[in-house]
């Protein structure tokens, strides 16, 4: 419901009773444009930029490659945020998450949509889950560095002691002793 002031401003007022989930049609997103030049998206001038969390908050809600987008490649990043919101006219809030799930692990997103399109609930990728958060702690802190000194010292067994060689052809290369 929009109503007038007397300078000719338009304000929204809520009807009475709510709107019972459904969108108002008076609320408009500050949604991107794509630039035909540039073949880039265009922020909104009304669209503050700012993400709903920080690249942390991706890495405790989506792992580490949406963190290592956001840190390494900022500037596709937010192209993705933008085309995602300019393409599915949603908020950069939700784009945001969409975008995290999406370069966290794209064949469960996408399975992800199709349900949604056949009339599943649809999910919140914004939202914290703190067994996950805690789940993603343990494999930064514990599991990886883990990982990492089994592979390197597997390296350095091979480099230090490489065992017998495995082909005749090797051998003509020098590349067995």
């Amino acid at each position: 419901m929009q109503t007038t002031c007397t300078n000719g401003c338009n304000i929204y007022s809520p009807p009475a009773f709510g709107s019972f989930g459904k969108k108002s049609a008076s609320t408009k997103l500050p949604l991107p444009t794509f630039d035909d030049a540039t073949q880039r998206y265009v922020k909104n001038p009304l669209d503050d930029g700012k993400y709903p969390y920080d690249a942390v908050g991706s890495a405790l809600r989506h792992g580490p490659s949406p963190f290592l987008t956001r840190i390494f490649n900022a500037d596709e990043y937010e192209q993705g945020i933008l085309k995602y919101m300019g393409t599915a006219k949603v908020t950069r809030a939700e784009a945001t998450g969409n975008v995290d799930a999406k370069l966290n692990n794209v064949l469960d997103w996408q399975y992800q949509k199709m349900e949604e399109k056949k009339g599943k609930p649809k999910v919140d990728y914004t939202k914290l889950d703190p067994k996950q958060a805690a789940l993603t702690v343990v494999w930064a802190l514990g599991i990886t560095p883990l990982t990492l000194y089994v592979i390197s010292s597997a390296v350095s067994q091979f480099n230090n002691e490489p065992g017998p060689c495995v082909s005749k052809a090797f051998e003509g290369l020098g590349i067995c002793s």
